[in-house]
């Protein structure tokens, strides 16, 4: 793993500024992707306890600020992209991936992104009441592990998850959840169970999707993301 493929990892998946030239390809790149998981994680537990310094609301706002801001509202513009095209499609395969790929937003989408702003809102001013603010870290990280999962489908469209799906190793999963559950156990939370909560989302886009694109694995990291925050409670 080279440490120039850490900062191109990050330069895809957050909006954190980084050096404007690497040599790391895709396949250096790929390896270091759950580590921009623990940045996030590691910007929105301090979000968060800045916040709590005055309200726990405000410390549950912050959090949700940063968790989606960080990344550029990516993954949440995966969610409402394949919410749009679920509920417009009807069954149809081709009309799916024609909304899929329609950069506008409609009504579904709407209400997925603020179904997800509204649960982790609630669930994360729950949690901070509870002291477990700092079990939070791990939360991202968990979930982009998952895009390693997901991964193993076949691509449904061209794009940066297929050129993903090129250079993956399954290595890649096993290793990082080996460690992520080892270290999973050293917080007071059931978090060990995540990798029940990525399969489920592998059903998810087995059953209904037959595969997976961007869009997809965007999807997942935020649905996965509010569904262990939900674990933690």
């Amino acid at each position: 793993m080279k440490p120039q493929g850490l900062i191109e990892a990050l330069r895809w998946m957050t909006i954190i500024p980084m050096p404007a030239q690497t040599k790391a390809s895709m396949e250096h790149s790929l390896p270091w992707l759950p580590v921009t998981g623990l940045v996030v994680g590691l910007c929105v537990s301090s979000a968060a306890w800045l916040g709590m310094q005055y309200d726990v609301w405000l410390g549950a706002w912050l959090g949700v600020l940063v968790w989606l801001g960080i990344t550029g509202f990516l993954h949440a513009d995966g969610l409402a992209d394949l919410v749009d095209a679920l509920g417009a499609s009807h069954g149809h395969s081709s009309r799916f991936i024609e909304v899929l790929k329609d950069p506008h937003i409609g009504s579904f989408g709407v209400m997925s992104l603020i179904l997800l702003v509204t649960a982790k809102l609630i669930v994360l001013k729950v949690l901070l009441s509870h002291g477990l603010l700092w079990s939070l870290i791990l939360i991202p990280l968990w979930a982009r592990i998952g895009v390693f999962i997901w991964l193993q489908m076949p691509a449904i469209t061209e794009g940066f998850a297929a050129a993903m799906q090129a250079v993956h190793k399954p290595s890649y999963t096993v290793g990082w959840c080996v460690l992520l559950v080892i270290l999973s156990f050293f917080f007071p939370a059931h978090l060990w169970l995540a990798p029940f909560v990525l399969w489920f989302w592998q059903l998810f886009l087995q059953h209904y999707i037959h595969g997976m694109n961007g869009d997809c694995l965007g999807a997942g990291i935020e649905v996965c993301e509010v569904l262990l925050l939900c674990l933690l409670l």
